[in-house]
Formats: structure tokens, sequence, C-alpha cells
């Protein structure tokens, strides 16, 4: 989806738009790898049917996804991005949230006359 604002084109990124990038890629590294689908299937323990949805719709299981990716010798490629992400996931949003985080404490209330 494109959308013109101000003169500033922006391009927000929708679910659809991974998946396309998602089954081209598998797409074209099975070609690279100058395999068949059956081929592919016969290496990941995929069933064909399942890499040919994946081909034409990005849909898979992440199981199968993961499998066909090591099939391909891909994997390290999920598995780095993977590992990259956690490590920034780890690291606070800004500045101001480096300092340590205050400790909040529950306080009980009780009502005038009660222990």
């Amino acid at each position: 989806m494109l959308m013109v604002f101000e003169d500033t084109q922006l391009h927000l990124t929708i679910p659809r738009d991974v998946l396309a990038l998602l089954r081209d890629w598998i797409r074209r590294e099975r070609q690279r790898a100058n395999m068949t689908q059956g081929d592919l299937a016969r290496r990941s323990g995929v069933p064909a049917t399942t890499i040919s949805r994946l081909e034409r719709t990005g849909l898979a299981s992440t199981d199968s996804l993961l499998r066909i990716l090591f099939a391909l010798d891909r994997i390290d490629a999920l598995n780095d991005f993977l590992k990259e992400r956690l490590r920034l996931a780890a690291f606070p949003m800004t500045l101001r949230e480096d300092r340590p985080q205050r400790v909040v404490q529950r306080v009980r209330h009780t009502k005038e006359g009660k222990a």
C-alpha cells in the first residue's frame, strides 16, 4: 500500500507484503539451489503440496518453513536475524529508559479502625 502525504511517499507494510516477500524468497532459493519442489520435499520432509502452497501464498506452518529453510541451507539467515532482533529487544527504547527502573511496591491501605 502506497500513500502520499504532503509530497512525501509513505510505504505501509502489511502482512500480505511480507508473505509475498517470503514466498518469492523461498521460490528463488529453491531455484538457485537447482531443485524442483519434489526435490525440496524429499530433502526437507515437507509435502510437495505444502511447498507449492508456500510458494503461491507464503503460507505454511512454522515447522514446515524451518524445515524448508534448513533443506535450502538458509536457516542460518533466519537464525541470525532472530538473534539480532532479540539482542536489540534487550536494549532500552530510549536513553531515558537507560537508568534503572524504580521498583514500585504495592502498598495495602486499610480502612480506619481496622488492622
